[in-house]
Formats: C-alpha cells, structure tokens, sequence
C-alpha cells in the first residue's frame, strides 16, 4: 500500500469475543483529507481509528489480522476530555504535551499562549482545569494534542457530552483549524449537523463491521438513505440541502415538514390540559453542590406524579448534580427535599431504591456483576425473585436492546454506546414510581435511542414519573410535560418544551439551540419582516 495513513484487510477481534469487532477492511486516507466514520451502534467505528492511531494493539490487546499503515505522531481526542487530563491547570497540561517534544522550558511560555489562542481558550493560563466548561475541556484537550504537532487527529465523538452551543462551538473551531492548516482528521461522531458539510469523504460501516460506502457525503447520504435508516444511524436534518434555500422558500419540503412539525407542537400545547396529579418530588430552598463547592440554592421546584420531566442547561450548570441530590447521592446542604410529601431522609434506602431508579452518565458506575446477563438479572436476584422470571424477563430486555449476543461478554468490554444501553435495562426490570435518568441517549444509534424512548413513554403511560437530564432539545420538545432549565446557578424556566422553544428572547438570552422548527419559524419571521 502507497498511502498516508491505511489498512488492507483488516480484521479486529477482542480476544474475549468470540466474533469479529470488523471485518476485511481495507481503505486509504490521502493527507489533509477530512473522514467522517459512520455506522450503528457497536459497529467497529472506535476501533477503527483505534487501530489507525496504534492504540491498538500497542495499549489495547486484540487479534488483528491484515496489513496497517500508520504515521508516527497522530493525537486522539475522546469522548471525555477528564480522562485525558494529568495536570492541575491549563499551562501544566500543555506543558506536559511540550515535554513529550523536547520543547526548552524558556520557550514554552509562548507556544502555550500560541496555542490557546488558536483554540480560542480564553482563560487565564493558570485556570484550574475542572473549573473549565465541557468545551472549555475540550479545546484544552485540542490545544494539548496540537503541541505534539500530529500528522493526523483522530476525534471519537468529541461533541458527546457538550450542551448544543459548546458542540456548534467545537465544530465550528475544528472547520477553521482544517480551513486554515493541511491538517488530517478523522472523526466519529452521531451528531452530524455541523460536521459533515466540511467532510471530503464518509466511510459507512454496517453491524457486522464491513464497509458498506465510501464516498463523497452527499453521494453516500443519498445514495443508502433507506439502508442508513435500517441500520439506525443518525442522518443529517438538512445536508445535502442548504438552510439559506429552505429559508427563502416555504414551498421546499423540508420547509413544509417544519411548518407542520411547529403547528402541532403549538396545537398540542394549546390542547393539554392541567393534570391533578399529585406532587411526586418537591424542593425546598434547596442548595446543590458537592464537596466545598455551591453550584445553585435556593432551589424550589414541583413534579407531577406521571410528568416527562427534562432538565436542560448548559455543561456545569448542576443538571447532573441536581439528580444526585434526588437519589441521596449527594448530601443536601441546605434545604429539603420531599418524596410523596415525606421528607428525603425518612426514607430507608431499600424504600427508596425500590420506589426510583438511577441511570449514571458513566454507566460503568453503576455496574457490579462480571457478564452483561447477570448485571441485568441482579437485582431481580437481589429481590429474590423465582430464577425462572429472573432468565424470562432478563432475556427479554437483552432482546430488546440489542444485547444478546453479548449475554456472556463482561459489561466493561462492551461499546460505549452498549454500555448505556445496558444501564438502562438493569433500571426497566423492575416497575419503579420514578426513572432518573441522566443522558441516556448520548452515543446510541438512531434506532437504540427510539426504542429508549419508546419504552419510556410506555412506562410513562402506566404511571411512571421520568426524570430526564438531555442535552437533546428534539428529544425535550418531542416527550417533555415540564422543562427545568438551568443556568449559571440559576433555576431560570420552569414549564412546557413549546412555551420555552417558541419565545425568542429566552432562547437568544440563554443561547438555546432549538429544533429547527422554530429555528425555522424564527428566520421565516425575519425574512418576511425584511419583505415588508
């Protein structure tokens, strides 16, 4: 092979597997080429560039089969930018990048200023890094890649854990960095809006770990539209086409769906009647921190037995934080908090956890048990049910959440993706009053994350109370009964998806990126106000 960076015939297995992670892969990247990797959940996507980036098998062990081309220096952003932080401050950690290179003490100074300008990290160099936002993270993590001078960068779903306005941010900034140097990257990512515009090329992968396309964007997007649907995997909402022309034109299909999608979001609004459920949880003058730390006080909230409820706001908001004092994983420091108008700590913690579930953000929190089939079946063993039910209903859920075959594999072996989806299995064996969840779609497929939901709603509609931190607006406007809105420490909206997402001057003073159905309505009004 005569290539910058390559594989031929790759084939991938984990030695704990008994089947292939891919399968014959053979591709070839030229420098400077812009590669977007797309394929469901569980596909091979991150062990792809895994082994592109010599990861594997230099520090994770695996079978590999087939010829592999790699260049000497690359760098691979994650998912999570905290694990690949080992300093304390901003300058430290890009430092330690330097050090890798050799770089003199005397001239480091400025090649850190340098770099934190060029990803627009606009913070005293000395700045404790876990003060720093989800996007703030991340372009640490992009300036401390930058200074090892990489031939290729490697991006596995960096956007991830951001809020909408830190992921467009994060997109935007890799665009101009590709704009203004010759620099290679190859990216994995669910989320398309935003990065698939500037891709020279899409590599789509299928369940069994094949190549299925590869190509120019809009020739793969259109040309296995029917087959990316079959497969779950995210498409684009508006590429190939352009907003600018959606805008102008009201007749265009995109613009008619969008209309349609806006008017019944307002009719069902208009339509729901207040409920006389009783309140479920309660807050009270409630202060949210952990450790020393105070994010938000004087929290007074009310949910409804039954209700959707989604929690929004910016990364560092106390979204997540917010759930723990729920649940008593973190302690109150201030205030009460009510379960059926009993105070939280009256609860004994077998009462609790039997009347709520909790899905981690970091599912691997959360598992204990060595195969994926007995960390579903836990706690229905815990609670003494009969084996039989135990193995039916635990069959069931691996069934349904495309677990299967994984039955035997250890939970920590699993995708990402895997992992989430097993989390929340392990919470649908029982039938619990209430379902904390915190993320649980990030990292699915289009088909995973709808069947979620789907079974959410279905619990919902038998009385459930969800409880739901998203960063998924779609998803807020789409299932929400009340929206808690968080930001920079303060409770700032509280009430329906439609009266938050159709009020302009909120949306603009809290930086909301809201479903294009009112994005739409919003620019039609001013195109029309222009007209006039």
């Amino acid at each position: 092979m005569d290539s910058f960076l390559a594989c031929s015939k790759l084939t991938v297995r984990f030695y704990e597997q008994s089947k292939p992670v891919l399968q014959q892969v053979s591709l070839s990247i030229q420098k400077g080429e812009k590669v977007l990797i797309l394929g469901p959940s569980g596909c091979g996507k991150s062990t792809l560039i895994s082994v592109l980036a010599g990861i594997i098998p230099e520090h994770m062990e695996a079978d590999i089969q087939g010829e592999v081309i790699l260049r000497k220096h690359t760098g691979v952003m994650f998912q999570d930018p905290d694990t690949q932080f080992c300093m304390h401050r901003v300058n430290e950690e890009i430092a330690f990048s330097l050090e890798n290179r050799s770089v003199p003490r005397e001239e480091m100074d400025d090649i850190i200023q340098h770099l934190m300008q060029k990803v627009q990290l606009n913070v005293d160099p000395h700045t404790d890094i876990q003060t720093l936002s989800g996007g703030m993270k991340q372009r640490l993590a992009l300036a401390c890649l930058l200074a090892l001078e990489p031939e290729v960068l490697f991006f596995d779903e960096p956007t991830a854990q951001l809020d909408p306005a830190g992921r467009m941010e994060v997109f935007q900034l890799l665009q101009n960095l590709a704009t203004d140097q010759d620099q290679t990257m190859i990216f994995v990512e669910h989320v398309l809006d935003g990065v698939i515009e500037w891709m020279d090329r899409v590599i789509l992968l299928d369940h069994q770990g094949h190549i299925l396309a590869d190509g120019h964007p809009k020739d793969v997007i259109t040309t296995y539209e029917e087959e990316m649907k079959a497969a779950g995997i995210w498409r684009p909402k508006i590429f190939p086409e352009k907003w600018s022309t959606i805008i102008q034109d009201p007749f265009h299909p995109i613009s008619q769906t969008l209309i349609q999608t806006f008017e019944a979001r307002k009719q069902q609004c208009e339509q729901k009647e207040s409920t006389d459920y009783e309140t479920f949880i309660r807050t009270e003058k409630l202060q949210l921190g952990y450790g020393k730390k105070s994010i938000m006080s004087d929290l007074q909230v009310e949910m409804k037995a039954g209700d959707w409820i989604s929690v929004i706001g910016e990364n560092g908001s106390g979204k997540s934080t917010f759930l723990k004092h729920l649940i008593r994983l973190e302690p109150v420091k201030k205030g009460h908090i009510f379960l059926k108008e009993k105070h939280l700590k009256k609860w004994s913690d077998r009462l609790l956890y039997e009347k709520v579930g909790f899905v981690f953000q970091n599912p691997e929190l959360q598992f204990v048990q060595d195969t994926v089939f007995d960390e579903i079946a836990f706690g229905g063993r815990q609670r003494n049910w009969p084996e039989s039910d135990v193995r039916e209903k635990t069959y069931q859920l691996l069934e349904e959440f495309g677990l299967a075959k994984h039955a035997k594999a250890h939970p920590f072996t699993l995708s990402l993706g895997q992992k989430r989806r097993l989390s929340v299995a392990t919470m649908l064996l029982f039938d619990q009053d209430v379902l904390i969840l915190d993320e649980p779609t990030f990292g699915q497929d289009e088909k995973t994350a709808k069947e979620l939901i789907r079974r959410l709603k279905e619990r919902q509609r038998q009385g459930t109370t969800i409880i739901m931190v998203t960063h998924d607006m779609e998803l807020v406007d789409e299932c929400a009964d009340q929206v808690l809105l968080f930001h920079q420490g303060e409770h700032v909206y509280d009430g329906t998806p439609y009266d938050l997402f159709s009020n302009r001057e909120l949306v603009d003073s809290y930086q909301l990126r809201v479903p294009l159905h009112y994005q739409y309505m919003f620019e039609r009004k001013e195109v029309l106000t222009i007209a006039e």
